[in-house]
């Protein structure tokens, strides 16, 4: 008898730490790709028309590991590991990074929270950019970008060394905070960042709130180029880096926004406003230094954008959005009041819940910007640009495509 107690207890014991050790790992990801026409590329100081195999002209490559352990007492350990790629030629996207778009672990309370460690996206990318045209609830697309992705809303970067919270959902209401260190020994400061947010989703409202801001120390390199003195800090934007994912290089950077999405009956409609202010501005293109110190310039760019969604029919969704970025540019050589008017258009159609096909069109056009005289490490305010089509040799650009897109 006294074994049989002692078994069954033993049993008990082991039932309960296994329903407590409950655990899943998820392989997930998502593939875009199509054919798209640029009328306007620039070539050196001319514009060119462009056919190509575009890549994530709606959202941007990836696959990943998503994963959770119940500790029991609504308590979770939980990671993600995602990586970017391009699918045109399979190489590594955001910097060559393995997991460039995703590498975090952590906890998560059905009370308190999660709170998660790693690369991690700051609050305007996860969600002011959930209203815009950009992704509108994953209904969007990469194509519809605001002008050089100057708030974020695109993802151009991640934060490294990123500490993350986000609430409990309290009756559609949550909030964050997101801190990413330098990791450098006395220079606390030098290239860190940090983000707050605030989502309220209840019913046909969705309500977003976000703020982010990087700090970075600037030098001159042997070219007299403004670069990032410290690499392995939160935001890589440095062209003395190999790695560089950021599409904007200043000694501080300030982004706020808000926007709010309203759903009645088959249509969705948006309003999002996105200020953007860059101090001591060297580098206005992925990982490259366009100005020095001794010239670099104060930026100013402030979005203003309307969508729509209609769904004809439960498979077909048509959108369209116009976004108008007021822009200023000043430094010790130049000023400009750059202005960019930019129309988009969307039909997607989907063929399953995880394939659909889609169209789309984007009109651009820049106005007071930089004469071309200005250089052309400064062409993206010389003329009209777009996420897929580049910087355009004119004031106007036209990029129409369509292509295929699945998840798993």
């Amino acid at each position: 008898m006294k074994y049989k107690v002692l078994f069954s207890t033993m049993l008990a014991a082991l039932g309960t730490t296994a329903a407590h050790a409950q655990s899943s790992v998820t392989l997930y990801g998502l593939l875009d790709a199509g054919i798209s026409y640029t009328n306007n590329t620039r070539v050196g100081n001319s514009g060119h028309s462009n056919v190509a195999l575009s890549n994530a002209m709606m959202q941007s490559n990836r696959w990943g590991l998503r994963g959770s352990e119940d500790l029991g007492g609504g308590l979770k350990a939980l990671f993600v590991l995602e990586n970017g790629f391009t699918l045109g030629n399979g190489k590594l996207g955001q910097g060559g990074r393995e997991f460039g778009r995703n590498a975090y672990v952590g906890l998560s309370s059905n009370q308190l929270g999660t709170l998660t460690v790693g690369r991690q996206n700051e609050f305007m990318y996860d969600w002011v950019g959930r209203v815009s045209m950009e992704n509108f609830n994953g209904a969007g697309g990469n194509v519809f970008a605001h002008a050089l992705d100057n708030d974020n809303m695109l993802g151009t970067f991640r934060v490294n060394n990123a500490v993350k919270y986000q609430s409990a959902n309290y009756s559609g209401l949550t909030f964050g905070g997101l801190f990413g260190f330098s990791n450098q020994a006395g220079g606390f400061g030098n290239n860190r960042a940090y983000s707050f947010g605030a989502m309220y989703n209840n019913g046909p409202i969705l309500a977003t709130l976000g703020y982010t801001q990087i700090n970075n120390s600037l030098t001159n390199n042997a070219a007299g180029l403004g670069v990032v003195t410290n690499t392995g800090g939160a935001v890589d934007s440095s062209a003395a880096s190999t790695s560089a994912d950021a599409a904007l290089t200043a000694g501080r950077q300030r982004i706020f926004g808000g926007g709010l999405n309203y759903t009645f009956g088959p249509a969705k409609v948006g309003f999002v406003i996105t200020d953007s202010k860059l101090d001591n501005a060297t580098g206005f293109t992925t990982g490259t230094a366009a100005l020095s110190l001794a010239n670099s310039a104060y930026v100013h760019f402030t979005n203003y954008e309307v969508n729509a969604h209609y769904n004809l029919t439960p498979a077909w969704t048509l959108g369209a959005a116009y976004t108008f970025t007021d822009g200023k540019f000043s430094n010790t050589q130049n000023s400009a009041s750059p202005k960019w008017n930019q129309v988009s258009l969307l039909s997607d159609y989907n063929l399953s819940k995880r394939t659909d096909l889609y169209a789309v069109a984007n009109w651009s056009h820049l106005s007071g910007g930089l004469s071309a005289q200005a250089g052309s490490n400064l062409a993206a305010f010389e003329g009209a640009s777009s996420y897929i089509g580049g910087i355009a040799a004119t004031k106007n650009q036209v990029v129409v495509g369509a292509g295929i897109r699945t998840r798993f």
